[in-house]
């Protein structure tokens, strides 16, 4: 009885490591792009914020002297036009947002 548990454990065991590279999460991205736009650096928490609502970005941060903003996310998710336009989308009465890709 104990030795059909043990074959049992491990055919579960070599089972379960077949199939567990196809649930491995996708490498993660980096996407960094120039801020522009009038007062944009103002209004980081609303880039911020909108960046939150693009698929696979995860992690935003800034580099304030350089006017960057570099998004961390899933590879497979994550599009450089997606964030491009998010970015874009970011504008109030007087202000305003705009990605550019690096050159």
């Amino acid at each position: 009885m104990k030795s059909s548990i043990r074959t049992l454990t491990a055919v579960a065991a070599l089972g379960a490591s077949l199939f567990l590279p196809s649930l491995a999460v996708s490498a993660p991205e980096k996407l960094t792009l120039k801020l522009g736009g009038q007062y944009c650096n103002f209004y980081l928490d609303d880039v911020t914020k909108a960046l939150m609502g693009v698929p696979g970005v995860r992690h935003v941060t800034y580099n304030k002297t350089q006017d960057q903003v570099t998004v961390r996310g899933d590879a497979a998710a994550l599009k450089e036009s997606s964030v491009i336009r998010a970015i874009d989308g970011v504008k109030g009465s007087s202000w305003y947002c705009k990605a550019h890709r690096m050159r």
